[in-house]
């Protein structure tokens, strides 16, 4: 069963953390209308307040990355509170100066530049907070369920406090009130305690970059989509004679983000985000250009319903793959390039489709709106689909191997294809345990011996047991272990050896997807060895949650390659597949530890290093590989 989004908000710290960030966050819902009516009200120019709200947007947009990099390099404390301070004193200059007629144009200017620079990514560091605050991949898909359709509701609930402003006492009074908001919520926001005083490592090596491609052309792609329908709803409502239908479709299209992205949250999907994302780009192309011939306006308000419906979870998985693929140094960062292909997509589309309103007929303007979305799409797509396609040719390119072009190695050294892509994490693991009738030496790991040997037998959590062999090597030295695994096939394999050793009886066997669910109680040893796999998976947060599972006085271990193995290094083509670790970020045991998020007076690391192990490589010979391993005590 899914967790409830009322899961989400229980979670320590969340509801103290989020509220603060939307309270912060409507500074952006409320500033661009009063703004823009203050400085239309400020410089009698229509021409030069939408130059100048431009001008802010633009910069924002350009510059958000830049600060988000910040924020991963200092950390949200030391970071957000410059940034909000700057911005809101931008802000309350462009109050006071455009009050009365008459503001010197070149002072708006520097106020809104130093606005557009400053600006803190409330967003990005949010999301980024999500994925710290819950754990599992379905509790953190509820909340960048949530969190997007709070962020709806904030750009609705937004101009309507600045037109209460304005119609109180004046537009500038709406951006004050902005002011206010950005520095109250930052403040909330810096002091809650889901926020850790010093950043995550920014130390160099592999791992994911910051500006990644599926999320960022699916984000640029949504937003080129948002910033078309805006002129084609009023197109639309006037072509139909309906003077106040553009307000209708776009009420519409927000609604069905918003209950979208509600029901998308709250469903377990079997897909990868990938895949998804794809998927999305393509229904909500396919549903605008169909839109564009509804006889009338309530059936375009029901087709904008539709699209909505997909515009909601587009950004949510975005948001969670840039999130997932980012290295624990870039995430802050990850988030805002998706933020700013967002807005960036939202200003292009917005421009093209005026010049293409007064050109072509609406129909077609409806389907060069969807355009991007389907080209997004397919480019997401195109990948798979080559390789598919080269793999069924019948005449591949001279000097290459077939499975070469179509394969991915596993990080153990099995190949995945491309098909594999399209099941579940279960289903893959279950065939690769089905190839043979075992498929790692049966030997317990050698960090878990030696790091173990000095541990008085209790209870053990095995993350990740596969056949059994280090939950079977527990069990024979008086250990009751918890052995948990996504592949039944792995677990009842591992059963068999448990019962031939003559410890069944102190194994316990259980099938959890680890993305999903988590085993309950506490141990005295929770053991994570190797949890690297060529499908998507939530190390991070699997690995906090092993740390919650840790009893007081108990270890937790934690054992993962360092680098790829020497075959792969020396460019060798082992069974005719690619090497997949370079894709992979492979943490340090120093990573790991600030990925645990741990508190310092609660934990002591008892080991942190790396260890050599031989290993039969795939031709026969034998090599040295390093793993790394971490060792920590829970303090009692």
């Amino acid at each position: 069963m899914a967790p409830s989004y009322t899961a989400v908000l229980r979670t320590p710290h969340a509801g103290r953390t989020f509220g603060a960030a939307l309270l912060g966050r409507l500074s952006y819902g409320t500033i661009l209308l009063s703004l823009t009516y203050a400085l239309t009200a400020s410089t009698g120019s229509y021409t030069t307040a939408g130059a100048l709200m431009a001008a802010l947007g633009l910069t924002i947009s350009v510059l958000s990355p830049l600060r988000a990099r910040l924020i991963d390099r200092y950390g949200p404390r030391a970071a957000l509170p410059p940034m909000a301070g700057a911005y809101a004193l931008a802000l309350l200059g462009l109050a006071a100066s455009t009050w009365r007629p008459g503001a010197p144009v070149a002072l708006l200017v520097a106020l809104i530049a130093a606005a557009g620079a400053s600006a803190p990514p409330l967003g990005p560091v949010m999301r980024t907070l999500w994925s710290d605050l819950v754990p599992g991949e379905a509790l953190r898909q509820r909340a960048y369920s949530l969190d997007a359709v709070a962020e709806e509701l904030l750009y609705i609930t937004g101009p309507l406090l600045a037109g209460l402003a304005t119609a109180v006492a004046s537009p500038s009074l709406g951006v004050a009130a902005s002011a206010v908001l950005v520095a109250t919520g930052t403040l909330g926001l810096v002091t809650s305690p889901a926020v850790r005083p010093h950043p995550a490592g920014h130390r160099p090596g592999r791992g994911g970059r910051a500006l990644q491609f599926a999320p960022v052309v699916a984000a640029a792609a949504t937003g080129a989509a948002l910033g078309c329908m805006d002129l084609l709803a009023v197109a639309s409502a006037r072509h139909h004679h309906h003077a106040t239908g553009g307000a209708w479709v776009m009420a519409a299209m927000s609604a069905g983000s918003a209950l979208g992205g509600l029901a998308y949250g709250a469903t377990r999907w079997r897909p990868s985000p990938r895949v998804r994302l794809a998927f999305l780009a393509a229904a909500l192309g396919v549903t605008i250009a169909a839109a564009g011939l509804a006889p009338g306006v309530g059936v375009l308000a029901a087709a904008m319903f539709a699209a909505g419906a997909f515009v909601g979870p587009s950004l949510t998985t975005a948001y969670l793959l840039a999130d997932a693929d980012a290295a624990p140094r870039d995430r802050v960062r990850a988030g805002a390039w998706v933020n700013t292909a967002v807005n960036l997509g939202s200003s292009a589309g917005t421009g093209a489709i005026g010049a293409c309103l007064d050109a072509l007929p609406l129909p077609a303007c409806f389907a060069l709106a969807a355009a991007p979305a389907v080209l997004a799409a397919l480019a997401l797509a195109a990948p798979r689909l080559l390789r598919k396609r080269q793999r069924s040719s019948p005449n591949p390119v001279p000097g290459t191997s077939m499975a070469a072009e179509t394969a991915t190695t596993h990080p153990q050294g099995r190949m995945m294809s491309d098909d594999d892509a399209t099941t579940t994490a279960e289903e893959f693991w279950d065939a690769r345990y089905g190839e043979s009738d075992r498929i790692w030496s049966g030997d317990p790991n050698t960090v878990l011996v030696r790091e173990t040997a000095d541990l008085p037998p209790g209870t053990a959590l095995d993350l990740g047991a596969g056949e059994g062999a280090d939950a079977v090597w527990l069990a024979g030295r008086g250990w009751r272990v918890t052995a948990v695994d996504i592949s039944r096939v792995a677990l009842e394999r591992g059963a068999r050896h448990a019962a031939d050793a003559g410890v069944g009886d102190r194994v316990d066997w259980q099938h959890h997807d680890l993305a999903v669910s988590f085993p309950k109680g506490e141990f005295d040893l929770v053991s994570a060895h190797f949890l690297h796999s060529p499908r998507e998976m939530p190390r991070e947060e699997i690995l906090r949650s092993a740390a919650a599972a840790v009893a007081p006085g108990g270890v937790l271990l934690v054992v993962g390659h360092a680098g790829p193995p020497p075959w792969e290094q020396q460019g060798h083509d082992h069974a005719g597949g690619h090497d997949h670790h370079h894709d992979m970020h492979l943490p340090t045991p120093d990573e790991v530890l600030e990925s645990l998020r741990l508190p310092q007076d609660a934990w002591e690391v008892l080991h942190s290093g790396e260890h050599e192990r031989v290993q039969t490589a795939p031709d026969g010979e034998t090599v040295t590989r390093t793993d790394n391993a971490l060792k920590l005590r829970r303090l009692a």
